[in-house]
């Protein structure tokens, strides 16, 4: 059984008044990073051009099939979706989570909180009841939709051991084919009753200010490995998808197709498959399961012109492709980030897949922030993570040793409003209201010599590419372990180039616990499976520490590579 979420600090309710000062909101407008209608307004006005032009192309593994939602019954289906919320007590201000898949009733749900004036709360399907709760307490969420079953996992049940805790969820709601009695059936009440027939009229829609009100509360687990819980408004979005930039600076234009095998519910992938299509007038395209022979006749089915996703997708698509050619003639280019682009892959992209190769980096708190232009040579990508879009600017500090390694700063049009952080001091960063706008990222990088970036490594001690691992959290839990003494979590790369994590342990008798055991406390805790260490390094005594007290984390990454090594000869010599 979960125990109750602990460690994390509810927001106050006028954390989602929070507004950027006057005179810079005037000052983005001006410029064209921000502006005074919604993405609804898009929205309606392609429905009104195109009504059966698509809007989203959705695989579905879990039902084996694909389904195309045009423009005509996504306007429909959002405000039916809007009236539902409002039926059941929703207002502006009310914060709406949702857990579900890539299924195209996630992003319908995204911006029928927009219609509706609700704060969304999207959630990745992978979470366990352990950061469901605590994601819950922190929004104070009213509205909680989760699907039956993801992956094997309860996630009703789940809903349901944790629901008792939170006296602010007024309403859980269930998708799938198993709703118990206590809860609501998606399927019934969103799908397939009309409440926009009930209504004279649906409300208006949001703009001018509206538009600088938080809208959307995004989870991550920040630069320190504590989870950060992130605001972000509308117009903060617009800006995170370079729509204020040139087709040139930001790589899209008119109806162009957007595919990513990114959680649609997570930042980069509601940026690039829900609010990028819809601004582009184009098509968002993705799947609820990956697998590279799905993706890739997805990209031919679907006539994708552009996909996003991080660099080991991007190997095991390029892998998948050798083995068995497609056709791809609609695609311009692949765009990558979330870790460095290597000029293997930039080069087999380019000569088996004919499409050049983009890099961006970005983050929850930031959007997409810098890109590669479309006028870049085609290796730029294998020598840097592009240049800041316009609305946003850079600072680097350069890192003590005088390596050219520098710290990333940066603000602008994009950045959220402020985010809640357990541990930080403070229960809420207003971020216009520290360091004259300036947020430190976190991550090192160098000049790329042409206005831009490469990333170098992490500051902080994140661990992880698309999903970062909740460091402190996960080392938290390892600690209940009575044979632990000491624990810490340190990234390192796998034979194949992947992040991983490894626990490096210090005893606390005779006997080390083995990695199993330490895994299976947090199963038993319902902690998320990608946070699970991989393998585990025990280390006699004590942690490798500094004069100051600081562990080496260097020196540990050191000695795990050693034993990574180590075991791959052990293998060979077997």
């Amino acid at each position: 059984m979960t125990e109750p979420a602990a460690g994390w600090p509810s927001f106050a309710e006028t954390a989602f008044d929070l507004r950027i000062p006057d005179d810079i909101a005037g000052r983005f407008r001006e410029q064209g990073w921000w502006r005074d209608t919604s993405i609804l307004h898009d929205l309606l006005r392609v429905a009104a051009e195109r009504p059966d032009d698509p809007a989203i192309v959705a695989h579905s593994a879990h039902e084996g099939r694909t389904t195309t939602v045009r423009y005509g019954e996504l306007v429909r289906y959002v405000r039916r979706f809007s009236a539902a919320l409002r039926s059941l007590g929703v207002r502006r201000g009310s914060r709406v989570a949702f857990q579900l898949p890539n299924w195209w009733e996630a992003a319908a749900l995204t911006l029928a909180c927009c219609w509706t004036g609700a704060i969304a709360v999207p959630l990745l399907p992978t979470l366990r009841a352990l950061e469901l709760e605590r994601m819950l307490e922190a929004a104070r969420a009213q509205v909680c939709i989760v699907v039956d079953t993801w992956d094997g996992y309860d996630c009703g049940a789940a809903l349901e051991q944790i629901s008792a805790r939170l006296p602010w969820l007024r309403h859980s709601v269930i998708h799938g084919d198993r709703v118990p009695p206590w809860a609501i059936d998606f399927g019934d009440y969103f799908l397939r009753t009309p409440h926009e027939e009930r209504e004279a009229a649906p409300p208006r829609l949001p703009s001018g200010a509206d538009l600088d009100r938080v809208s959307l509360l995004l989870f991550t687990s920040g630069t320190t490995g504590e989870r950060k819980a992130v605001l972000h408004t509308e117009n903060t979005l617009y800006a995170g998808t370079g729509a204020g930039a040139s087709p040139v600076e930001r790589g899209w234009a008119a109806r162009e197709v957007f595919s990513t095998p990114h959680p649609i519910t997570g930042p980069a992938g509601m940026l690039y498959c829900v609010w990028g299509p819809i601004l582009a007038g184009g098509t968002g395209a993705y799947q609820d399961v990956w697998t590279p022979e799905g993706y890739l006749e997805l990209l031919s089915a679907a006539s994708v012109t552009q996909t996003f996703m991080a660099p080991f997708y991007a190997q095991q698509l390029l892998t998948e492709h050798r083995r068995r050619p497609r056709s791809l003639p609609s695609l311009r280019f692949v765009m990558t980030g979330a870790a460095p682009v290597s000029p293997a892959l930039a080069r087999g992209i380019h000569d088996d897949l004919n499409v050049p190769v983009r890099s961006c980096w970005g983050m929850t708190e930031v959007g997409m922030g810098f890109r590669t232009r479309e006028d870049d040579p085609c290796d730029w990508a294998a020598k840097s993570d592009g240049s800041p879009l316009p609305g946003l600017e850079m600072r680097l500090r350069p890192a003590p040793g005088g390596t050219g390694v520098c710290r990333l700063l940066v603000r602008g049009a994009s950045l959220c409003v402020g985010f809640a952080q357990p541990g930080s001091g403070e229960p809420l960063y207003e971020t216009w209201r520290h360091d004259d706008g300036w947020l430190d990222t976190g991550d090192l990088v160098r000049d790329d010599g042409r206005g831009g970036i490469r990333f170098v490594g992490r500051a902080s001690r994140r661990i992880g590419a698309t999903f970062m691992v909740p460091v402190a959290e996960v080392e938290r839990e390892i600690l209940r372990h009575p044979g632990v003494r000491e624990a810490v979590l340190v990234g390192y790369e796998d034979e194949r180039g992947y992040e991983r994590s490894c626990v490096v342990v210090v005893a606390a008798g005779d006997r080390c616990p083995t990695l199993a055991e330490l895994v299976a406390i947090l199963t038993e805790r319902d902690m998320t499976q990608w946070y699970l260490p991989t393998r585990l390094l025990e280390i006699p005594r004590e942690l490798p520490r500094n004069e100051n007290g600081k562990i080496k984390y260097e020196r540990l990454k050191a000695m795990i590579v050693d034993s990574v090594r180590q075991s791959a000869t052990e293998r060979d010599d077997f």
